[in-house]
């Protein structure tokens, strides 16, 4: 798979729900907000766009009805990687 421009991946919101999710555990959109201090608006297009890109990806739904998103970031080449994890913080 091509990995996305760089520009898409180094954007300090992008990078936090990525890091977010590079555990592997699935978080709605309400769910990254909240951990984030984000609102919903703001999530959902960073979501939207990291989608786009298939640097996420839609797992399932939380009680029937909101998506799950999982960090799908070893279809992507290894600088990706990098970029979310010097991110986080330690």
């Amino acid at each position: 798979m091509r990995s996305p421009p760089k520009r898409i991946v180094e954007n300090d919101v992008r990078l936090d729900i990525l890091c977010c999710l590079v555990d592997g555990e699935p978080f709605t959109v309400a769910q990254l907000g909240g951990r984030l201090g984000r609102s919903l608006t703001e999530v959902r297009y960073h979501v939207k766009l990291l989608c786009s890109h298939d640097l996420i990806v839609k797992t399932g739904e939380m009680d029937g009805e909101d998506p799950l998103y999982a960090a799908t970031l070893d279809e992507h080449d290894e600088w990706v990687r990098k970029a979310v994890f010097d991110h986080r913080p330690d």
